[in-house]
This record gives C-alpha cells, structure tokens and sequence, in this order.
C-alpha cells in the first residue's frame, strides 16, 4: 500500500500550490487550474472534487501569479488631493473618514484591496505601489496625480470633478451640491433669516468653488448681496468667523462648508453676545447624517448632509467598471437637510 502525504504537512508555513492539489487527486495541472476558475469543458463532479480538495489542503490562489494571468494585481488606490495640507486634516478629515469607510468595504466585497497613497508623485509612487487604479478624492487645480496618471496610463475615478482642462473624460461621483445648496439656503431664508452668509474655505477645489458660486446664483434670485469670508490657510477659523459676524450689515444665518467652521461660528457668536439661532443662525456641511457629531454639541447645528461613505462605495464601483472595460456614466448622489436647534428660531 501507498499513501500520499498531505501537502500541508510537507512544510510548515509553506505556500499550497496548484501542484500540490493537482497531485492530492491525480489530476493535471491544467484541469485543476480549469476547474478552480471555472474555465473549461470539466465534468460537475470533478470540478467539485478539485474544489474540495483545495479546500481541506488550504489553497489560495496566487495573488502575483493571478496578476500575471489577468494584468491585475487586485489592489486599488485612494488619494486625497489636500491630504498632505494640516488645516485641511483638521476640517474634513470626518468626509475622509466615512469616505474611505465606504470604500474600503466596497472594495473587499469585491475581492480588492484598498491602500491609501501619497499624494506626491515625487515620492516615487508608481514604483512602489502597485495598483490596478486609483480614486482621487477631490482633485486640485494643476493637480499632479491626474497628469501622473495620464503620463502612466493609469485607470482614475474622482470624487468631485477635475476643475483642470484635458479630463472631460475621467469619469466622477460627486455629492448633488446643486440640489444640496438650494434646500439649505431656502431652509435659511423659509426659517426667518433676512441676509445669509457664507464661510467658505481656501481650497482649490470643485467642492469649494460650486458652493460659492451657487451661493452667489442665489443670492443674485433673491436680492441679496453675497457676504462670503474665507479663512486663510493656517488661520485659526474662529478669526474669519468673528470678521464675518462684525462686517457692515452682518449676517443672521451662515452656512459653513464643514463642521469645524461651524463650531468656530458658535465660538464667535458667543464672543460677541450673540445668541443660537434667535440672533444667528447656523448650518454646516457634514459627511453624514449619522449620529454623533453636531448633534452632540452644546447647539446641534443643521446640517447639509453629504453621504462620504456611498460616496465611497460609488467610487470603488465605478473604478472597477473602468477596470472592466466599461464605460460608466458619472454618479451623482443626493444630499440631506437635516434640521437641528442653531436654525429653529422660537
């Protein structure tokens, strides 16, 4: 009598091979390699056989030698145009961080991985990342990934649109800011607020400049002159929160572009004696709608919602497709309003 040891046992810590289950049941490579990735004409019950072989000796397949096969190596990028800027981290890192959520889980559910690179393609990123595509999260003027990645051929989804010419044909998700700015500033004026301001922010990008400009659109409808204040780059938001609030004919209601601007506005107000909401209101943009946040501060503040986490979700999908071969129409997703106590004037 002869027996076959297992192949698990023959080396400890030593990688399960194609061959090892080709030789587990007496089967060539090739159809064993057929019946694992459902190729070929296999009869239903060897392939059954070959897949429970490989199961009780623990194979995987070869993520490198799979890549060899498929030019893929399963591996998805994720940027952040502003990551490398601190006042940037300190004001959107809560989006980031539903955002990446969303599409991490989206990428594992499809057999991916999702890595967060540098933004600096000086930082030799091509050479020492592989990937199959990359996502980049709010792309900025002259921005150098996205020409990176045309000079490399590399596959880009963005989350927000480029605002650099050349690249009508990368596809976008992006958050329905248009549907999103209309219901908030109507909120504003629907809940008594006679002049609205706008605490913007400094970054260049799409985010950013669509809301100052529908901003500005609305204003233009409804008689009013635009009050925008911007804080500058390493200021601290409190400063250009308080310039706002003590300019000539000062605002009773601001929206702010995130949720540390909006808390700077509640310090502000306090400073000048000014009371939440019944001599000011205040709404913020905010990455979700889930609890915690705003709602947990001393004045929970109204929210224009922007869901960074189905954002992310949208993003992977959309990369995949490309990967694919498809070729995917750009995502919009709407935006929610949720109504809090800083707008809700007694």
């Amino acid at each position: 009598m002869t027996s076959r040891t297992p192949a698990h046992s023959k080396g400890v810590g030593r990688r399960v091979r194609i061959r090892d289950v080709a030789e587990a049941t007496g089967l060539s490579i090739t159809t064993v390699s057929h019946a694992l990735r459902g190729k070929g004409q296999i009869a239903p019950a060897t392939r059954e056989r070959v897949r429970r072989a490989a199961a009780e000796l623990g194979y995987r397949p070869d993520p490198v030698a799979r890549g060899l096969v498929s030019g893929r190596v399963g591996i998805l990028g994720l940027v952040v145009g502003h990551m490398a800027d601190l006042p940037w981290a300190g004001t959107y890192r809560p989006y980031y961080a539903a955002f990446a959520a969303g599409a991490t889980m989206a990428a594992v559910e499809r057999d991916y991985a999702l890595v967060v690179v540098p933004g600096d393609p000086a930082s030799g990123l091509w050479a020492r990342v592989p990937m199959d595509g990359l996502i980049i999260v709010d792309p900025v003027r002259d921005d150098p990934l996205l020409a990176d990645c045309a000079r490399h051929g590399m596959p880009v989804v963005t989350d927000g649109r480029p605002i650099d010419p050349g690249y009508d044909g990368v596809p976008t998700v992006e958050s329905d800011i248009e549907q999103g700015m209309t219901e908030i500033l109507a909120h504003l004026r629907e809940a008594g607020a006679a002049r609205v301001g706008l605490l913007s922010g400094f970054e260049p990008d799409a985010y950013t400049q669509d809301c100052e400009r529908l901003y500005r659109r609305w204003c233009a409808g409804t008689g009013q002159d635009p009050l925008i204040e911007t804080p500058a780059a390493t200021e601290d938001p409190v400063e250009a929160a308080l310039r706002l609030l003590t300019a000539p004919g000062r605002p009773d209601a601001v929206h702010c572009l995130n949720e540390t601007y909006g808390q700077a506005l509640v310090v502000a107000a306090r400073r000048l004696g000014l009371a939440v909401p019944d001599d000011l209101m205040i709404s913020v943009m905010r990455a979700s709608d889930q609890p915690g946040g705003s709602a947990d501060w001393e004045v929970p503040l109204t929210a224009l919602s922007l869901d960074a986490r189905q954002l992310g979700v949208e993003c992977v999908a959309t990369l995949i497709d490309v990967l694919d071969g498809k070729q995917p129409d750009n995502v919009v997703v709407p935006c929610t309003v949720a109504v809090r106590r800083s707008t809700r004037r007694s």
